[in-house]
């Protein structure tokens, strides 16, 4: 039998909320698994986040480390759109 971590920090539902603030941006959730250690989620462009140790890990377009804390899965969200987002040209 599995055991919750003593800290009280759940990797799957810190995933599970941050799948769910995903769905309404540029970084379309598809698949999310794992467990209360580690878990991850993949969008649809490639994108994988990990969680665990109470932060989000991902990398930046130029493959930069970028962390977050997993108890703010809509700021996680927010950095994450506002990435992945089509770069506008200011000239137009």
């Amino acid at each position: 039998m599995r055991r919750l971590p003593k800290h009280g920090f759940r990797a799957d539902r810190s995933v599970e909320a941050l799948f769910c603030e995903l769905r309404e941006g540029w970084a379309q959730p598809w698949f999310q698994t794992g467990s209360p250690d580690v878990a991850f989620v993949s969008t649809t462009c490639g994108l994988n986040v990990w969680c665990c140790d109470g932060m989000f890990i991902w990398s930046d377009r130029c493959g930069a480390t970028v962390t977050h804390p997993a108890n703010d899965p809509s700021g996680a969200a927010a950095r994450l759109n506002s990435m992945l987002a089509p770069q506008v040209s200011a000239a137009a």
